[in-house]
């Protein structure tokens, strides 16, 4: 039997469908890659452009420069906060990399091992660890890692020698905060820190960012940038930048665009006088209290002695906590600015002003007061202040001479609150000045303040009390200095200046203080000038209240005052002295004040009486 012949595919129409199959998936390949070709022309042609941008932005990065901050010199030259170049020891992680490899270590733990060794060899145990390193080399791999700051000549010269052989180490200059005055003037220099650079404005512009040293407290702060002009014209400089190029791991390869240099900080010269500040805090030294002298003629402010003071040095190149609680924890606290922030019961040292506001109100200067030591208000007795000189018939000038209580009280209740307080305004009494730095308004008399703090209405006790500057009313001893030299030179009030100019890196002004009135004392000359007589008397008379301020030579016109505060056991006496005098065709007024002083003529007039001595005579 013949077999069955077998029939081929060509017969069963399998071919042709290989065929087809094939023909499709041919086609599918073709239209995939002409997909993918258009794909990447376009991407290539178009968007070209944005992906080398973006590639860019991951392999370049902009790293901030702060400049260097200016300095504060008083108005004779001397250096109060100013910068020191140093040298620091620091590793560039990106050559340190290549090292680690070479020894097969990783980096970190490489970076550590040369700190440590170059620790020993310096005699220094205050290099970072390996875990400080390890945060660094993530966060800023881009920038070198301060290992050791301000080394000292014999360091840099043992570092050299060995970095020749420690690649990716090296010597960096730098510059840190300086006070080399250390406590002089440290309440009004304030003290500065470098930036939170979570809080900078620019931090999104840099990839890497070293942030300003800014003022924190003082000239310090107010300087830090001048009102009204571009960011980097006062204290703080303004910043550069640079910008390198980095590997996938973020190891910095090289500087690209070079740098821009940053513009240093601009200098402050204050219209402090080293000779007058030493000399006031020399004579304040021990007690607690404050000294201001201002020019009469302006309002410049030439000393600002505080007491107790600290060592402005010790805020670098930080504030211990050993240090900083032990400034805290003192009872007397001696960061309080007390010549401008600290406010005071003037005392008798209010007396000219209620004189000149009782001139104004029709009190004849000439009308004679019994003073019996003591005068009765409503169902109290007040004693007069003076009382070791009271006694006998007193007109104007000898209240003023003896400082008696009675002879203000007996002529203020008539006149009442209404005519005492235009004259305190006047004399910027209750408000602010426009000092460059902060501070205290101190308390205004009125109904509306007994109101707000007692909850009681204002009697004749309070206006008693007013006028011999006790009861509702507080000052600072700033204050009361212009007003000491708004008698010396006619009754002009001044703004108090601290700043006297500012200067850039190019020499070029950037501010100059000028002259500014602040108020005007109300009265002709010849009231004005009854005044300055019975301050005269204050010191220059045998019975007078000021007369250890005295000085041979120079005529020197004063006011005591002596305040209390608290009651029963609590009782403590602040202790002032105002005074004015002419040197060499310049004015000069003071304000001394004291805590817990005996008497503003014992306690207080001898160091008025010293400081014109020393400074004015040079004796």
């Amino acid at each position: 039997m013949t077999p069955p012949r077998r029939r081929d595919r060509a017969e069963l129409g399998i071919l042709d469908d290989d065929r087809f199959r094939i023909f499709v998936l041919g086609g599918v390949f073709i239209l995939a890659f002409t997909a993918l070709a258009l794909r990447l022309y376009y991407l290539q042609l178009h968007r070209g452009e944005e992906h080398r941008r973006r590639i860019a932005r991951q392999s370049i990065r902009h790293i901030r420069q702060p400049g260097v901050r200016g300095s504060i010199h008083t108005a004779d030259g001397v250096l109060l906060a100013g910068n020191r170049t140093t040298y620091d020891l620091v590793f560039y992680p990106s050559e340190m990399r290549c090292a680690a490899r070479e020894r097969k270590q990783p980096v970190a733990a490489h970076m550590a091992e040369c700190a440590k060794q170059l620790g020993a060899l310096l005699g220094r145990n205050d290099f970072p660890d390996v875990k400080k390193i390890r945060y660094h080399k993530t966060n800023s791999p881009g920038i070198a890692m301060t290992v050791f700051r301000d080394l000292s000549l014999r360091e840099t010269a043992l570092a050299f020698e060995a970095l020749r052989t420690m690649p990716g180490a090296d010597i960096q200059q730098s510059s840190v905060r300086i006070c080399p005055e250390k406590s002089l003037a440290a309440a009004i220099i304030g003290y500065a820190r470098p930036m939170d650079p979570g809080l900078a404005p620019d931090r999104d512009k840099f990839k890497y960012y070293i942030p300003d040293v800014i003022g924190i407290d003082g000239i310090e702060k107010a300087c830090d940038t001048l009102p009204n002009r571009a960011p980097g014209l006062g204290l703080r400089a303004y910043p550069g930048y640079s910008i390198i190029q980095v590997n996938n791991l973020g190891y910095a390869h090289r500087e690209l665009l070079g740098r821009s240099e940053p513009v240093n900080g601009s200098d402050v010269t204050l219209t402090l006088d080293s000779r007058a500040q030493r000399l006031g805090e020399k004579l304040l030294a021990g007690s607690v209290g404050a000294f201001v002298v201002v020019d009469a003629d302006n309002g410049d402010v030439l000393c600002a002695a505080n007491s107790p003071g600290f060592d402005l040095s010790r805020f670098y190149p930080r504030l211990t906590t050993k240090y900083r609680q032990a400034l805290d924890e003192t009872p007397d606290n001696p960061r309080l600015n007390r010549a401008f922030d600290a406010i005071y019961p003037p005392g008798s040292t209010l007396k000219p002003l209620i004189c000149l506001a009782l001139l104004l109100n029709g009190v004849d200067p000439a009308e004679t007061y019994r003073c019996d030591g003591e005068i009765a208000v409503g169902n109290a007795t007040i004693r007069c202040s003076a009382h070791r000189y009271a006694g006998g018939d007193m007109d104007m000038e000898t209240a003023l001479e003896k400082s008696c209580n009675g002879y203000m009280i007996h002529h203020a209740l008539p006149a009442g609150l209404a005519a005492l307080t235009p004259v305190l305004h006047a004399a910027g009494i209750g408000r602010k000045t426009a000092l460059e730095l902060p501070n205290a308004a101190g308390d205004f008399p009125s109904p509306a303040l007994k109101e707000r703090r007692y909850r009681a209405r204002w009697n004749e006790f309070d206006t008693a009390l007013l006028s011999i500057g006790q009861g509702l009313i507080s000052v600072t001893p700033l204050q009361m200095a212009l007003i000491a030299g708004a008698f010396a030179n006619g009754g002009t009030v001044y703004r108090p200046h601290l700043v006297r100019e500012v200067v850039d890196v190019n020499g070029l002004e950037l501010y100059r203080r000028r002259a500014a009135v602040a108020g005007k004392l109300p009265g002709t000359p010849e009231q004005l000038e009854i005044i300055r007589r019975g301050m005269f008397r204050v010191v220059n008379s045998d019975g007078g209240s000021g007369q250890r301020a005295a000085v041979g030579g120079l005529a020197v016109y004063g006011k005591t005052g002596t305040a209390e505060l608290g009651a029963g056991a609590n009782r403590r006496s602040i202790t002032h002295f105002i005074a004015f005098t002419e040197f060499r065709r310049r004015r000069y007024a003071l304000c001394v004040t004291v805590e817990d002083g005996l008497s503003g003529g014992r306690t207080c007039a001898p160091l008025a009486a010293a400081f014109f001595k020393h400074y004015l005579l040079g004796d």
